[in-house]
């Protein structure tokens, strides 16, 4: 029980990879607070997490406006009596842009305002909190497309990719407040997010025509994993686990890619 009497916030949790790091840090003692703004996805995970023995709250959130942020935490505190992790998880794809000439300024700013800004967001509000206590943990999910440069998703490449430069510069900032902050890079896992993005590669074509969203994505996990297997949410909640406990007291700003060596 690596995370016993502690007290998670997981954004996004309400499915895929948020829920998957719900689950795992549940099952080793944390109560949960799902912030999601499909609250009642979210509230079925938190059922989930009360069926494992955990307390657990599903809190309505958008994670694009920072009034939303304050307000999270303070119900927080006030349910489930404080907060000592927190997992930035919520995020959005973009558009195929290969090219990324066929790009559009709005692909740019959905991308950047969720997967980027509320991060900033998040931060900014729990810094208070967590420097006045001296501890405190944050992770943050950013993406192997970040550190991989995808030239298939350029604005979702470049906002993960600022997630984990923002990572470090929060770490630093933090660290001599014994407040640990660190980004896990995901590979490539059979989420709602590989299925739409599968389905796109179909559509377009070539050696993909015909296939599944399934098929796409196992050609892909064949080609690009080295390990050979799929990534899933489970995987990325056990890192968040290790991150969130006393084992890893000494990692700060780093990204942890738990890939299957695709990025190596």
């Amino acid at each position: 029980m690596r995370l016993a009497g502690k007290v998670a916030i997981v954004t996004g949790g309400a499915q895929g990879i948020g829920r998957g790091i719900a689950l795992c840090m549940a099952k080793e003692g944390a109560d949960i607070a799902i912030a999601d703004l499909k609250v009642e996805e979210a509230a079925q995970v938190a059922d989930e997490v009360k069926a494992a023995g955990r307390k657990a709250i599903a809190v309505k959130t958008d994670v694009t406006k920072q009034a939303e942020f304050e307000s999270l935490y303070e119900t927080v505190r006030r349910e489930l009596g404080q907060i000592d992790i927190v997992v930035n998880n919520a995020g959005s794809a973009s558009r195929p842009g290969n090219p990324f000439t066929n790009n559009v300024e709005e692909d740019w700013d959905l991308v950047w305002k969720i997967n980027v800004k509320s991060i900033f967001f998040a931060c900014k509000a729990i810094a208070p909190y967590f420097i006045d206590r001296k501890a405190g943990t944050i992770i943050n999910i950013a993406s192997i497309a970040g550190p991989m440069n995808s030239p298939n998703m350029p604005p979702y490449s470049v906002s993960k990719m600022g997630v984990v430069t923002f990572t470090k510069i929060v770490a630093k900032e933090l660290a001599a407040h014994n407040v640990n902050v660190n980004a896990i890079c995901p590979g490539i896992l059979w989420t709602a997010f590989w299925h739409e993005t599968a389905g796109r590669i179909a559509k377009a074509g070539g050696k993909f025509a015909g296939m599944t969203p399934r098929q796409v994505f196992e050609d892909r996990v064949n080609l690009l994993v080295p390990m050979k297997r799929e990534q899933t949410p489970e995987d990325i909640g056990w890192a968040a686990v290790f991150l969130a406990s006393d084992q890893a007291r000494n990692i700060t700003g780093q990204a942890l890619h738990v890939d299957g060596g695709v990025v190596m």
